[in-house]
């Protein structure tokens, strides 16, 4: 059975055609932390045969701002203000995963962490970033 924050964060997929159009998948979200993963598959590799890095780039960002959206109410919404990635190795094939928590959250920014894995656990990219946090309900 499936948790409340991955059934909100399913909800919050929906509107993120990018996210489905790469076919990203939510494995998990608990309180700060999130695992996402997506298939290689053709369309995403560059031309040296390996995923392209603004794959593993989104893949990340999208971890951590899971991760962070399940500490913030429905009526929050986080804006990426800061990424930064560190590539270690390609990926080729098969399943990458990737994991991501949140580290500070205050009342207007919010700071994570994640990282990419193969199946075999192979560490392939990490990352950080910074999001805004903006409260939709005052208009």
């Amino acid at each position: 059975m499936k948790n409340e924050l991955v059934l909100r964060e399913e909800e919050w997929m929906k509107n993120n055609r990018f996210r489905d159009l790469i076919g990203l998948q939510i494995e998990d979200i608990g309180d700060g932390t999130a695992t996402l993963s997506l298939a290689v598959q053709d369309q995403l590799l560059q031309g040296a045969g390996m995923v392209h890095g603004g794959v593993i780039t989104t893949l990340i960002d999208s971890v951590i701002g899971s991760a962070v959206r399940s500490v913030m109410s429905e009526q929050t919404i986080s804006l990426t203000a800061e990424l930064n990635i560190n590539f270690f190795r390609p990926a080729t094939q098969g399943r990458i995963f990737a994991g991501g928590r949140v580290i500070n959250r205050g009342k207007l920014l919010a700071v994570g962490v994640g990282d990419v894995k193969d199946e075999a656990g192979k560490l392939l990219a990490t990352g950080r970033a910074t999001y805004v946090l903006k409260d939709i309900s005052k208009k």
